[in-house]
């Protein structure tokens, strides 16, 4: 007798394997959201995380150029600001001229307004301001940047916006006998405003951050 082993009378039409591609597709896919999502948001940490570097960097800077002016006022110092930067190349006032009716005008300085404004790092040699210094006066080493996680040492500029007076109280002519006699009496001190502006880089130059405060000390100029 001959057995007969039943067959499909349909053939097989490769749905199985087609599906399994279009799955196949659909988690690559996703995979490459992913890591594509991934690379951004680590781009976007680093970039913080440089501003704030350069940030807490320019910080510092300030400080310290308050510290030295406070130090300045506290041992009885002179500081000489001026259009071309003064005594010490980094403290400046502007430069002032009569507008030919009695009435003073003031012109901006380029170094002054460069420093303030540019987006990019300015080296040392031409910024017109001076690179920070620790408490010791040291200039910031290669190890100092490398422990700050910074690209280059800090700048600071500062400008004489002149004698610090009550409201309604006259200047005397920009400073005059007040400035003159240091008005450095137990009861009685003379305070100049300065503005002083920092920038600083993150871990690279392409990060860079600036800060401006308004201080006051009892710097007399020469």
């Amino acid at each position: 007798m001959n057995t007969r082993i039943p067959t499909s009378c349909k053939s097989q039409q490769g749905a199985v394997l087609f599906v399994a591609l279009v799955f196949l597709v659909l988690i690559t896919l996703l995979g490459l959201t992913a890591s594509s999502t991934s690379i951004l948001q680590e781009r976007m940490t680093g970039g913080l995380r440089n501003g704030q570097l350069g940030l807490m960097g320019a910080e510092t800077a300030a400080r310290g150029a308050e510290a030295w002016l406070w130090n300045l006022s506290n041992n009885n110092g002179k500081i000489n600001c001026g259009y071309n930067g003064g005594d010490n190349g980094f403290c400046y006032a502007p430069q002032t001229a009569d507008d030919g009716s009695g009435n003073t005008i003031y012109a901006n300085n380029p170094l002054v307004v460069a420093f303030r404004t540019q987006t990019t790092w300015i080296p040392n040699g031409s910024s017109g301001g001076t690179n920070y210094t620790n408490g010791s006066n040291a200039a910031l080493n290669a190890a100092s940047l490398g422990t700050a996680m910074l690209a280059q040492i800090p700048q600071y500029m500062l400008e004489d916006r002149g004698m610090v007076t009550p409201p309604g109280v006259p200047t005397s002519g920009g400073g005059g006998a007040i400035d003159g006699d240091l008005s450095r009496g137990p009861t009685n001190q003379t305070l100049r405003s300065f503005r002083v502006t920092a920038r600083a880089t993150g871990g690279n130059a392409g990060a860079v951050s600036a800060v401006e405060v308004t201080f006051g000390a009892g710097v007399p100029s020469n």
